[in-house]
């Protein structure tokens, strides 16, 4: 598997396991260790989305850390 198919299997990957939150907690703002796994699942595909394009430097301030 080269690096293009990790990437892309993580995404899925990442919704797969957003997706199925939202399924066990429709109303998932109620609970909000439900609402901070998505919202963290929704943060790090942004980050991978940089990932993906090459822009490293802002997954580093997204991220809010530096080599």
């Amino acid at each position: 598997m080269n690096r293009e198919e990790y990437l892309r299997k993580i995404e899925h990957t990442l919704r797969d396991a957003e997706y199925m939150m939202r399924s066990l907690y429709p109303d998932f703002n109620s609970d909000p260790n439900a609402d901070r796994f998505i919202i963290s699942c929704l943060k790090a595909n942004e980050a991978l989305r940089q990932i993906q394009d090459g822009n490293m430097e802002t997954v580093k301030k997204y991220w809010g850390r530096s080599e």
